[in-house]
C-alpha cells in the first residue's frame, strides 16, 4: 500500500552501509518512521531531503499498519537550511525533539504540534535569514514554543495558583504545580517563582508566537521559567533529558 503525507524530519539514523531510517512528525499521521534505500550515495534521489527540519512531501510504501515502511519520494516544500546551519538554533530544536519524543507516542494524529512546530521552525529561518527588520529574541520563541507544546501534550505545570484550594503558594516540581502551605507533601522541595515569570507564562499558554515581535521578556524571566520548566519535565519522565543541558547563547 501506498500512501502520503507531510511532514517534517525530526532525525536520521545511518542504517548498513548507506540507508536510512527517518523519524517524521506528520500533519495526520502524527510521528511516524521510514526506510529510506540508498539515501547516502552521490547520486541519490533523495537529495537533501532528509536533512533535519526539512519540511516536505513524502511518499511511503509498505503494508498497512507497518512499523517501518519504505520512503518512496520526498520533495522539499521548504528546506530550513539557515535553522541547520545556526548552532544554536539546531540545539535548541534537538532539545525540542528530544522531549517531543519522549512525551508524544508514535502514530497518534495532532495537527496542532506540527503547525506549532512548523511555525516556530518558520520564524526560527526568518530570522535566521534577517528577513525580519527587528532583532527577534530567539531563547524566548524557544521558550513560548515549549510553553505551547507541553500545555499542548497535557503537561503543562500549574503556575497561578495551588492546584488544590486556590489559595498563593510555591511550585513543587514533584507535584507539576503550585501548592500553599496547607496542601504541600510534607519534605518536597518548591521552586520561587515572581510574578513576571508567572504572568509570562500564563500569557504564554494562549498568546500566539507573532506576539513574540512586540513583547519581548527580560533575560531573567526567560532563565527562570526554562529552569522550572526543566525541573518540572525531569520529574515527569523520570530522567535527565540529554538535550537539557545545552549550553546555548
Amino acid at each position: 500500500m501506498r500512501f502520503k503525507t507531510e511532514g517534517i524530519v525530526l532525525r536520521a539514523f545511518n542504517y548498513g552501509e548507506a540507508d536510512l531510517i527517518v523519524t517524521y512528525l506528520t500533519a495526520d499521521r502524527g510521528i511516524i518512521k521510514g526506510f529510506a534505500k540508498s539515501p547516502r550515495k552521490i547520486k541519490s534521489r533523495f537529495g537533501s531531503s532528509l536533512e533535519p527540519f526539512t519540511h516536505a512531501r513524502v511518499s511511503f510504501w509498505g503494508k498497512e499498519h507497518s512499523n517501518l515502511p519504505k520512503i518512496v519520494q520526498s520533495d522539499i516544500i521548504q528546506p530550513f537550511s539557515h535553522v541547520r546551519e545556526d548552532i544554536n538554533d539546531f540545539l535548541r530544536l534537538s532539545h525540542i525533539i528530544e522531549l517531543l519524543l519522549s512525551l508524544y507516542p508514535e502514530g497518534i494524529s495532532n495537527k496542532k504540534i506540527f503547525y506549532l512546530f512548523l511555525q516556530c521552525l518558520s520564524y526560527l529561518e526568518q530570522a535566521a535569514a534577517q528577513i525580519f527588520c527587528a532583532e527577534v529574541d530567539k531563547n524566548a520563541l524557544y521558550l513560548l514554543f515549549k510553553i505551547r507544546l507541553i500545555a499542548i501534550l497535557g503537561y503543562a505545570p500549574m503556575l497561578k495558583q495551588c492546584g488544590r484550594c486556590g489559595q498563593r503558594g510555591l511550585f513543587y516540581p514533584s507535584e507539576g504545580a503550585v501548592l500553599c502551605v496547607r496542601c504541600a507533601p510534607i519534605g518536597a522541595r518548591p521552586m520561587q517563582t515572581s510574578k513576571a515569570a508567572v504572568s509570562f507564562y500564563e500569557h504564554g499558554l494562549t498568546w500566539p508566537l507573532s506576539n513574540l515581535m512586540r513583547v519581548k521578556p527580560s533575560a531573567d524571566i526567560v532563565g527562570e521559567l526554562i529552569a522550572l520548566l526543566d525541573e518540572h519535565l525531569r520529574h515527569v519522565l523520570g530522567k535527565e533529558l540529554k538535550t537539557a543541558g545545552f549550553n546555548i547563547r
